[in-house]
């Protein structure tokens, strides 16, 4: 049997939505989900703000960027470093479905949402496989 943990963690996430940083979300919005940033950000020459949360139960870490208030786009990865289960690839993108469905390529790992607003894809980033989620 796969690890009670990571099956617990995948089950508050699909129950409680509020658990996952939602697309389009204020900064405060987003802290009050996943508390206050373990590495906040600085705004770049763009703007763009990039703070990195750990989830209440610590078992993953999210990247969240924000532009003008709102998240712009956002990447979840374990805490662990193993790869993310579909289980947890469906949590994550359910809740940032926006009320769509999230379409997938059939040749990778990657999704786009039916409104084409947003796009998702996998991919490693400091050793670390991480779900990217971001607007269009």
């Amino acid at each position: 049997m796969k690890d009670p943990s990571i099956l617990c963690s995948i089950l508050i996430f699909t129950l409680c939505g509020n658990a996952i940083a939602l697309i389009g979300q204020t900064e405060d919005e987003v802290s009050a989900l996943l508390g206050k940033p373990i590495d906040p950000g600085k705004p770049d020459g763009d703007g763009v703000t990039t703070n990195m949360y750990k989830n209440p139960g610590g078992e993953y870490l999210a990247l969240v960027q924000f532009a003008r208030g709102h998240s712009i786009a956002e990447s979840y990865a374990r805490v662990d470093s193993h790869t993310l289960s579909e289980k947890e690839l469906s949590a994550f993108l359910q809740g940032n479905r926006g009320g769509k469905e999230w379409k997938k390529d059939p040749h990778k790992l990657a999704w786009e949402r039916s409104d084409h607003r947003a796009r998702a894809w996998c991919e490693t980033l400091s050793g670390r496989p991480t779900l990217l989620i971001q607007l269009k």
